[in-house]
């Protein structure tokens, strides 16, 4: 099976990134969750295969190292923009999961021009003021916590990185990958597959998983709907417990040109729980007559 397996790295705003390449055609660019890597899109060109695919690690998240700067949403999205023009893209589409639809909501916010296409995978909005206000809150307090925690996990982080391998290896011992992943999602995985998830979170560095977690109900986000948007693919399992169907559809109030896809018995994860209906649906979005690259 064709995988996204080679990894490739440049400099960005926020110092090296790296990303995987795959393809040749009309360009999709892959940002992952929080405390995930590129490696979750490694079956994408099975399903995608006249597409070209390049899956980002974000700063921070797989083999990307964590910026000195603060994450931002600007910042991640100044990131993608940087690989693009790297690889001479002027125009591409984008699928984001999770926290990596948010980044790619503000990629389309910062560079409405260049983004023909947007699929946001495992993500939503309130449902109500009460959550709203719950998401306000804990917004605040994680960017309270990043700026106080801020110089001691800087001088942490060389302790941190010479300890990946270690951790990698404890943490992917079974049951503890089984354990983690029940919540997430629906049903089994596989075991290497789990194995993988796990070994990205635990590397993840923690001062950036505090300010990535900051930004996922930035109202910033908001700002940027009310701008013209492309063509909006919003893809959710009916049993996310993250963002649940009332959740998608909030957003989905937000966007004139959406289409909006639930995938029975599936969580949060369903490039990785059903990655034929997931990569079916983008392609079927994708390939919708429009102006793409025009």
């Amino acid at each position: 099976m064709t995988t996204l397996s080679t990894l490739w790295e440049i400099e960005s705003p926020l110092g090296p990134v790296a990303f995987r390449v795959s393809g040749q055609g009309r360009p999709v660019i892959f940002l992952h969750g929080w405390g995930a890597s590129s490696r979750y899109w490694q079956v994408a060109p099975a399903f995608l295969p006249d597409y070209r695919l390049i899956a980002i690690d974000l700063p921070g998240c797989g083999a990307s190292p964590a910026p000195l700067e603060p994450i931002t949403l600007t910042s991640y999205a100044r990131t993608v923009l940087a690989v693009a023009d790297a690889l001479g893209i002027d125009r591409f589409a984008l699928a984001g999961h999770s926290l990596g639809a948010a980044v790619a909501l503000a990629t389309s916010g910062l560079a409405q021009e260049r983004v023909e296409r947007l699929v946001l995978i495992s993500f939503g909005f309130s449902a109500n003021l009460y959550e709203e206000s719950l998401v306000t809150i804990a917004g605040a307090q994680w960017q309270v916590a990043a700026a106080w925690w801020r110089p001691w996990l800087l001088c942490w982080r060389p302790w941190w990185e010479v300890t990946h391998n270690w951790r990698r290896a404890w943490w992917t011992l079974p049951p503890t990958p089984e354990l983690l992943a029940r919540p997430m999602v629906r049903r089994p995985l596989d075991s290497s597959l789990l194995a993988q998830g796990i070994a990205d979170l635990v590397v993840m560095d923690p001062l950036v998983a505090i300010e990535s977690a900051a930004i996922m109900g930035h109202p910033q986000l908001k700002r940027v709907l009310q701008r013209p948007l492309p063509p909006v693919l919003l893809i959710s399992g009916r049993n996310d417990p993250v963002f649940p169907p009332a959740n998608v559809m909030a957003l989905s109030r937000y966007l004139r040109d959406v289409q909006v896809v639930f995938i029975p018995d599936c969580g949060h994860v369903p490039m990785v729980e059903e990655p034929a209906t997931c990569y079916q649906t983008i392609a079927q979005f994708l390939d919708r007559e429009n102006d793409y690259l025009s």
